[in-house]
């Protein structure tokens, strides 16, 4: 029995993912009795060769699938979310991907994957709901539609605030008592620099 052929059958199972002679033959599409043929001979067919890398391509971008469909690479904008006072946006970074499994995006959170991205919050002004250096996943929206917890822009600041609804227009107010509430009147949300990103659907933190 040819030592080079036994190298061949072992490169073989590395390349299909197989260990024993019949889970090969399985793989390979043959009977056991083929691959016994291929050692008597000496030699394994060029076809054979084909085969198993196909099947090695094959396995590599059934995993690729597989993990596009369990999981979901959402964007990270590192920028300055306020949840104090409001602070001045002055720079953001290259967005790294974090991932998260798509049925909790669509069943748990029900949100679509595409309309998704997540950033960090800094200051207390939505503690304890919002810790500082929490992370939030945002749903990006139009406008306003209805109460909740929301990123937006005013005047140049993007925040994270809790908008409830008013006659006048909104209210913005933060969790933390220690912070006042704010009023914004349907004129003000038209003249002035102001913005709805997205409302926070989830949050991460350090307990």
């Amino acid at each position: 029995m040819s030592a080079d052929i036994e190298k061949q059958l072992d490169e073989l199972k590395i390349l299909t993912g197989t260990s024993k002679i019949i889970e090969l033959a399985n793989a390979l599409g043959v009977a056991r009795n083929t691959i016994q043929n291929w050692r008597t001979r000496g030699k394994i067919p060029e076809r054979i060769l084909i085969k198993a890398q196909q099947v090695a391509n094959d396995s590599v971008n059934h995993s690729i699938v597989n993990n596009e469909t369990k999981y979901i690479e959402l964007d990270f904008y590192d920028v300055e979310v306020s949840a104090g006072s409001g602070s001045l946006v002055v720079q953001e970074n290259q967005p790294e991907g974090i991932a998260f499994s798509r049925n909790f995006i669509i069943n748990e959170i029900g949100v679509k994957p595409n309309n998704i991205f997540l950033m960090p919050v800094r200051g207390d002004s939505m503690a304890p709901t919002l810790q500082n250096q929490a992370i939030i996943m945002v749903n990006r929206i139009e406008e306003f539609t209805g109460d909740g917890i929301y990123v937006f822009r005013f005047d140049g600041q993007l925040m994270v605030k809790r908008l409830q609804f008013t006659k006048a227009g909104l209210s913005i107010v933060s969790d933390n008592e220690t912070y006042e509430k704010w009023e914004l009147t349907r004129k003000e949300m038209t003249t002035f620099d102001f913005e709805i990103i997205g409302e926070v659907v989830w949050a991460g933190q350090k307990i």
